[in-house]
């Protein structure tokens, strides 16, 4: 656990998510200042929209080197005030990859990242590892690995290979979300970013990976490093 209280749980078997059918509404909050401070961040960036995610509840560990995740739906526009300085508690799920990809200039085994756009609602020009993306209600029950697949399509243009059992879960106190950690691999880099989202893409290593780094992507460097060993070999 870091000084901050964020967490990493390191994963031998695949992650159990238990979806609780109750919508989550925020306690004790008014909630017409809520829908205030979305109109006005959706002022300040038009990409906005809102629409449902999976707040996490609480994550416990289930033995054996595994943890369930529980989850309920609820609204992005909770989580996403969160910008402007407005913590409602929603704490969404989401799915990161460590993808492993040979470098275009030595051929040794790196990792996909990213740059983020300034218009990005988090993170904006940090770098962070590719892909990573929330869970939504496709479906049921909860598949991660299905989630990551269409992230890696959307974020890198590949479809790709992932492992079935995730590395970890990682707690972003950064930006308010839990991550399910996958190891991933492409056969190569894309030439540039599929999306708005990112405007740069490299192969790197954690020794390499450019400044600034998102928070999330330091968290991850001794998991990432473990990646590059054994691509390595």
């Amino acid at each position: 656990m870091a000084n901050d209280g964020s967490r990493l749980i390191r994963l031998r078997r695949p992650p159990v998510v238990n979806l609780v059918s109750d919508r989550w509404v925020p306690d004790g909050l008014d909630l017409a200042e809520v829908d205030a401070v979305w109109r006005a961040l959706c002022e300040e960036n038009p990409r906005f929209h809102d629409g449902d995610l999976l707040h996490v509840i609480g994550v416990v560990r289930n033995g054996h080197a595994g943890a369930t995740v529980h989850v309920a739906p609820t609204s992005y526009r909770f989580h996403a005030v969160r910008r402007l300085g407005f913590d409602t508690g929603v704490r969404p799920l989401g799915v990161k990859g460590l993808c492993v990809v040979p470098d275009p200039a030595t051929g040794e085994p790196s990792l996909v990242a990213g740059r983020r756009s300034p218009e990005s609602a988090t993170y904006a020009g940090c770098w962070e590892y590719l892909p990573g993306g929330g869970v939504d209600i496709v479906t049921h029950p909860i598949d991660p690995v299905a989630i990551m697949q269409r992230e890696m399509q959307e974020e890198i243009g590949e479809g790709g290979s992932i492992d079935p059992v995730a590395l970890a879960i990682l707690e972003d106190r950064e930006v308010g979300t839990w991550e399910v950690v996958y190891r991933a691999s492409i056969d190569r880099l894309p030439v540039s970013p599929p999306t708005w989202e990112h405007d740069e893409i490299r192969a790197v290593t954690p020794v390499s990976l450019p400044e600034p780094a998102s928070d999330a992507a330091r968290r991850l460097a001794t998991v990432a490093g473990d990646v590059i060993r054994a691509a390595r070999g």
